[in-house]
């Protein structure tokens, strides 16, 4: 015997040395696998071709696998399903009403992937091993199903009148879930878990109520406002996670009354006010690598999302789960998704799942549409740096959620504003590894038109749809602005570009004009403070920058929620957080004839009087500044928001009013 085969005998009897014991039987005792491998090494005897052994540390690593008693396998119960059924293998459209058996079946084969990953990783500690060879050695066990398997379980299934601020959306018609809402008078804000509602009139506090669900508490996401009905969304973290949505009663803002109490599993997601009907959106993962079954196969209780209502729970049932085609990407997650109705007298909720989850929502009137991406690699354990954008397109009609297109483009997307509907086509600008693109597609999510190469060795930093013409910003040094036309959807063209120091980071339709709000810099790439960007777009050819706002060591909060737009009075706020103080401000500029001019500056102070100063901008223009000189992190704004000719500035633990065109604090309520 050679000197290493000598070597790795020791090897294979250290190794198999800790699971010696009474209770092994004789044939695969320590001295007995010892002794066979060894005479099998001597002699020359090759087991069946479909059991050869290769190597030694091959044995080593098999028996170590097979008599480990369950520390990575339970073979007693190995799941009985190892490849997904063709019928959702092969499915090119979504797979919809289906039954226990085929979510139990859909699940059961991805506890078997987990169960070869984890044979997969085990394998890798022994060197240059790989999981491909142990299969070709015959040496992985219950690679199909035994013969007579079991059958699989069946489970039972079980205001006011004056002009005022709105949340700042992307779809004209379609609110958002924000931490602030405006009636025209009274002010709704989420708080410290709490909800409070404000009337501006009297500048008092009218109620601050605890948001909680039964006996668990609350993080907000945010709330909406629907006539006398108030909404709020969070999610709870206690025991198991799930997404909440608590309905009021608040015709009488001193005493809100909740009158519906829903919950779903999983983490909020997302959600969209559309008709009258909250979308609700939760992701919830099922934890397939240590999911128990039952005669080899999951148990549809354990691995099907659930609802509660007014304390009620109950499993969703297997009809309503749609399986998104994936393409040997299978999800372990599900989009879970209810609509509630709030125009009907008592509160009514529809709920569905997709077992797919999302990175991105976008949401029309008659469209729901979810964005995730995914690695263009068929390992679904290893990532790559190819990626791809799914789009599924989901129906709204009658407020039923209804899964009808699926359609994909290279590249990853920004955030929601990278995709647009316009008639039926759909817009979508994603950056790839090494460029950008612009991809149309039609009604059935079909790629039919597509512009690459874009800006090289960039990174798209912000997207805006504006009628026949899409706007996109990308950065590595300078800010290019690319206007694309999209006249015709089947041949769109860039037909405009600027290059300007620094980059947008949102872009924001104003008065005929596009605002982008990011951050400045030089030619060199370098950034340092933020820039408010006033671009006139009016020739499409020949975008133009005719002013800019900047602030030095500062940066802007991109989320487009904490932009305030009261394009009536040509005023914009938007909110920024200063380097030097940690305090996040509200700001206020006037756009007019060309010209940005700066209103003013503002923190919520803690003392009971706000001071001013006098300073300077970038290009030496004075302007007032109010500040509090014993301010702290609750003075951070959260919000501004208008109603009438007054501003409104809320943090943490307060809301201040000051003249919408400029001046001294008028009142502040404290919570």
């Amino acid at each position: 015997m050679k000197r290493k085969d000598r070597e790795n005998l020791e090897f294979l009897k250290e190794t198999l040395k800790p699971l010696s014991n009474e209770s092994t039987p004789d044939n695969i005792s320590t001295n007995s696998i010892v002794s066979l491998v060894a005479d099998k090494e001597q002699t020359g005897i090759k087991k069946r071709k479909k059991r050869r052994i290769r190597t030694l540390s091959t044995v080593a690593a098999a028996l170590v696998i097979a008599i480990g008693l369950g520390v990575y396998i339970d073979y007693a119960n190995s799941p009985k399903i190892k490849q997904m059924p063709d019928m959702i293998a092969e499915a090119e459209i979504p797979l919809s009403g289906n039954t226990e058996q085929t979510i139990v079946d859909y699940f059961t084969t991805l506890r078997a992937e987990y169960e070869k990953a984890r044979v997969e990783n085990f394998f890798t500690n022994f060197g240059d091993l790989k999981y491909s060879a142990a299969v070709e050695d015959g040496l992985v066990l219950n690679e199909s199903a035994d013969d007579g398997e079991a059958e699989a379980p069946q489970s039972a299934a079980t205001g006011g009148t004056d002009a005022h601020g709105t949340t700042n959306v992307q779809v004209k018609g379609i609110d958002e879930d924000d931490i602030l809402k405006n009636d025209g008078r009274y002010l709704y804000i989420l708080s410290d878990r709490s909800l409070k509602i404000v009337d501006t009139q009297s500048m008092k506090l009218l109620s601050d109520t605890r948001i909680s669900f039964t006996e668990n508490l609350i993080d907000p996401s945010g709330i909406y406002i629907y006539g006398d009905k108030l909404a709020v969304i969070g999610t709870s973290w206690q025991k198991e996670v799930k997404t909440h949505a608590l309905l009021f009663d608040i015709s009488d803002k001193a005493k809100p009354e909740i009158t519906y109490e829903f919950s779903q599993d999983g983490s909020f997601f997302s959600s969209r006010l559309v008709d009258g009907r909250i979308i609700l959106l939760s992701q919830y993962s099922v934890n397939c690598y240590d999911l128990e079954l039952k005669n080899g196969y999951a148990v549809y209780e354990d691995i099907a999302p659930s609802i509660r209502i007014n304390g009620e729970e109950s499993t969703l049932e297997a009809p309503m789960i749609t399986i998104l085609p994936q393409e040997n990407h299978y999800s372990e997650t599900y989009t879970v998704m209810t609509v509630i109705e709030l125009d009907s007298q008592k509160a009514i909720s529809k709920t569905s799942a997709v077992l797919g989850s999302g990175h991105e929502v976008y949401c029309t009137s008659e469209n729901l549409y979810i964005i995730t991406q995914r690695y263009d690699n068929e390992n679904r354990f290893i990532n790559q740096s190819s990626t791809v954008t799914v789009i599924y397109r989901f129906s709204l009609e009658n407020g039923i959620i209804t899964a009808n297109g699926k359609g994909e483009v290279a590249g990853r997307i920004l955030n929601q504003f990278s995709i647009d509907e316009k008639g039926d086509y759909i817009r979508i600008a994603t950056t790839l590894t090494e460029s950008n693109q612009i991809a149309v597609l039609d009604k059935n999510l079909k790629q039919v038109a597509k512009i690459d190469g874009i800006a090289p060795g960039e990174t798209i930093q912000s997207v805006r749809y504006i009628g026949d013409y899409g706007y996109v910003v990308t950065f590595r040094q300078t800010d290019p602005l690319f206007v694309i036309d999209f006249k015709d959807m089947k041949n769109p063209k860039i037909v405009g570009e600027l290059k300007i120091p620094g980059f947008s980071s949102y872009l924001h339709p104003f008065n005929g004009y596009l605002v982008g709000i990011g951050t400045d810099g030089d030619a060199d790439g370098a950034t340092d403070g933020l820039k408010i960007s006033l671009f006139d777009i009016s020739d499409p050819t020949s975008p133009q920058e005719i002013d800019r706002f900047i602030v030095d060591h500062a940066y802007v909060n991109s989320l487009h929620k904490t932009v305030m737009d009261c394009s009536h009075k040509n005023i914009l706020g938007f909110i920024f957080t200063d380097y030097n103080t940690g305090k996040a401000n509200f700001c206020t500029l006037r756009i007019k004839e060309g010209k940005i001019e700066h209103i003013g500056t503002y923190t919520n102070s803690l003392e009971s009087e706000s001071h001013e100063s006098k300073r300077y901008d970038a290009a030496g223009n004075e302007y007032i500044f109010y500040y509090d000189s014993a301010a702290t992190d609750t003075s951070s704004i959260m919000r501004g928001t208008y109603i009438g000719d007054t501003l409104y500035t809320v943090s943490r633990t307060r809301i201040c009013s000051y003249p919408l065109e400029g001046g001294k604090l008028i009142d502040r309520v404290d919570y």
